[in-house]
């Protein structure tokens, strides 16, 4: 009777974690989905974007799935290729168009949040695992980089799934942990393959902090001493930097010294080859991660008011602890401190580098509220008008501002005075990757035209008054003889 009456109850204990779940994973399936159909409807922007889709594009025309191309005369040494692989050979199934290079992002972010809910198993309730998932999908910056042709959705699934691992590693047992190692061992080649040694620090350093701070060294020496671990991430990862220093030498001594270490530590630094450094305020990444998680974040800091008011001191611990227990909270805190701290003392960053610390402030946030508090409509609901708000932004607002910061616009207003696409084309300055990218490459040989066809050309602005369309830098009107004659510039 005594065993039936606890069956029973994990039941109804089951049953009840399950209903306070779904709001929780219909939002997030709502979330991807919304994503997915919005990735064919803002035009690849310059750089970044327009950059990254030309390399994928460039791959899959040259043939040259080793060593990424910038031109096709020019070898892309600033990023390894997993992304681009990913890119291309999306491209090469589905042709070549923003959905198809933005494809890969969003596959990533799903690995992401797959990773995600694989390191939290069985550690949180069913309610907390989904609330965590779906809040880290509807950070700004996740939901950005879900669906944006750059590395950082690769880097951040590679990363989490190192950390990951190392969670199941200390939770684990037997057969099972050393199973997790080799994930690591995995995950780790994927990384290097990503961002190279970067990657490599931003996925170890919070495994090394936590294996510190818990005292779990002799478990970490038991994943280090395992031969398959170190086997995993050679073979995944090795053979690709060996083949690329053999094709285009000094490859290593630029990606290592200059994108490894000058970059970070030299403002201003000037041996960049594919564009500018960037010299931001120390602690930048401090506001980065802010604005990155700030519906969470302020929520969190909402939840430490009420805790400290109704509870006192000590609450905000004890809910942690509650929610997550200790390990799990320290280990959060890791992951969300890691990268802030490496990046506090750089200046040349960008704001997509608090990507790697969104999955532990998500943990800490909603490690906050209480299981009854995230059933509860009031809590689902607000990250309904959340994804409502997304839903504005991605689907009306953003795409009319990202047509002004891309050459989509100019290419197609060309294409629709000359649908053969045989008129002279020629830009005043040199063309951004966008003009590339949808031209097909055609601008890279110089787009002179066919005798009799009228000739087009890119002006910057101030443009003249007849003008067949303009972004926010340039305008394309018809050229008169002269124009048309003068070439592309490469």
């Amino acid at each position: 009777m005594t065993d039936d009456r606890f069956t029973s109850s994990t039941s109804r204990q089951a049953a009840s974690e399950a209903a306070g779940a779904a709001p929780w994973l219909w939002l997030l399936a709502l979330a991807l989905l919304l994503r997915l159909l919005t990735l064919p409807l803002m035009p690849l922007t310059d750089h970044t974007e327009a950059r990254y889709a030309e390399i994928a594009r460039l791959m899959l025309q040259l043939g040259n799935w080793v060593s990424p191309h910038v031109t096709p005369e020019e070898v892309f040494w600033a990023k390894p290729p997993l992304s681009t692989w990913s890119q291309a050979a999306l491209m090469a199934l589905f042709g070549v168009s923003e959905w198809s290079g933005r494809l890969a992002a969003w596959l990533w972010a799903l690995m992401t949040l797959a990773g995600l809910r694989w390191m939290l198993g069985t550690a949180v309730s069913a309610v907390h695992r989904a609330a965590m998932q779906t809040a880290l999908m509807l950070c700004p910056l996740f939901f950005l980089c879900a669906g944006a042709v750059m590395t950082d959705a690769t880097l951040g699934a590679t990363v989490l799934l190192v950390q990951a691992a190392w969670w199941r590693v200390l939770q684990d047992q037997g057969q099972a942990r050393r199973r997790a190692g080799w994930v690591l061992g995995l995950a780790m080649g994927l990384a290097l393959l990503t961002k190279g040694p970067a990657a490599a620090v931003l996925a170890l350093l919070p495994v090394l902090m936590h294996a510190t701070w818990r005292r779990h060294w002799p478990v970490a020496l038991q994943v280090i001493r395992d031969p398959l671990v170190w086997l995993a991430w050679m073979l995944v990862a090795l053979p690709w930097y060996v083949l690329a220093e053999l094709r285009t030498p000094g490859f290593i001594e630029y990606f290592v010294l200059g994108e490894h270490v000058m970059r970070f530590l030299q403002p201003g630094w000037k041996g960049d080859r594919y564009g500018f450094a960037h010299a931001e305020p120390l602690g930048m990444i401090w506001l980065y991660a802010l604005l990155a998680a700030l519906p969470w974040l302020l929520a969190a800091a909402l939840r430490l008011g009420w805790l400290r008011w109704r509870r006192g001191a000590g609450a905000a611990a004890a809910q942690w602890r509650g929610t997550l227990g200790a390990d799990l909270a320290c280990y959060a805190l890791c992951i969300a401190l890691a990268p802030l701290l490496l990046f506090s003392v750089a200046r040349n960053i960008i704001w997509t580098y608090a990507l790697t610390a969104l999955p532990g402030l998500v943990l800490l946030c909603l490690g906050l509220m209480s299981e009854r508090a995230l059933a509860w409509r009031r809590g689902w609901g607000s990250a309904a008008a959340l994804l409502a708000l997304m839903a504005w932004a991605f689907v009306w607002k953003l795409p009319a501002v990202a047509e002004r910061s891309s050459d989509k616009v100019l290419y197609e207003a060309y294409r629709s005075a000359c649908p053969a696409q045989d008129c002279a084309l020629s830009y005043m300055s040199k063309p951004p990757y966008s003009a590339y990218f949808y031209s097909a490459g055609r601008l890279y040989a110089g787009m002179p035209g066919t005798a009799g066809k009228p000739g087009f050309s890119v002006v910057s602005r101030p443009a003249p008054a007849a003008t067949l369309a303009c972004n926010k830098d340039a305008c394309l009107v018809q050229a008169n003889a002269a124009q048309a004659a003068t070439p592309t510039l490469p």
